[in-house]
């Protein structure tokens, strides 16, 4: 999660999910301790946020939410899962500042880029045996620069960004969880074990459209399951 604003008690927000030429987005308000939809929309993009100007696209985007009457300004939004690099180690109990120099050299070893140019979390998970597995994540800093001035151009302020599987599937949870999200070409996987991520990845060409409506490849799916739990350690799977 990149965080961008300082805390606070936020009563309503837009979120926003991109991915492949769509903009997905709802409006949604606390009230009395639950949250309530205000409304919802979804639209096609014609402009690419990693190749199109970015004022350019902010225009497109503040275009879809006029037409949808929607004129909250605070949004949380879900970056695409295609951007999201992931770079696993299994690591020995170490303290905090000798862990985060082995994971800044994993990081420079395992990550096609600089460090300087990645913004990268981290989340560990303890398996039986007190064995630690480290998965740090990465997005390219001017993906989300150029997202960022894209928001700013349609005068929203963007208070959170984050990968929308692991926002809607927290890897805390202490039992082991395999969740997919079907997306608008592909359908994204993670899976969580002993507080962190094991395995985060996006499984290309499980969806296609045929005569107008969206289908996901089941057999594509359970074969990218299978070969998944086979790359975990076997303490994992």
């Amino acid at each position: 999660m990149i965080k961008l604003l300082p805390k606070r008690r936020i009563t309503s927000v837009l979120g926003l999910s991109l991915d492949a030429g769509r903009l997905d987005g709802v409006v949604v308000r606390r009230t009395n301790g639950s949250v309530i939809v205000l409304k919802a929309f979804s639209a096609a993009l014609t402009l690419d946020p990693l190749t199109n100007e970015p004022e350019l696209l902010g225009q497109e985007i503040r275009n879809i939410l006029d037409k949808a009457g929607i004129r909250e300004r605070r949004c949380a939004v879900c970056v695409p899962l295609s951007w999201a690099l992931t770079h696993q180690t299994k690591v020995p109990d170490l303290p905090e500042a000798d862990l985060q120099d082995l994971l800044s050299l994993e990081a420079e070893r395992g990550f096609p880029y600089g460090p300087e140019s990645l913004l990268i979390s981290k989340t560990i998970a303890k398996v039986p045996g007190g064995e630690q597995y480290v998965t740090q994540i990465a997005v390219q800093r001017d993906h989300v620069v150029r997202l960022e001035r894209a928001l700013k151009a349609a005068r929203l302020k963007p208070v959170t960004m984050s990968l929308g599987l692991s926002a809607l599937q927290p890897p805390e949870l202490p039992e082991g969880v395999l969740a997919l999200l079907p997306l608008e070409t592909s359908v994204a996987l993670q899976v969580s074990y002993g507080g962190g991520v094991i395995a985060l990845r996006s499984l290309e060409g499980a969806v296609e459209a045929e005569a107008g409506l969206k289908q996901i490849h089941g057999d594509a799916v359970a074969r990218e399951i299978r070969i998944t739990l086979g790359q975990m350690p076997a303490e994992l799977r």
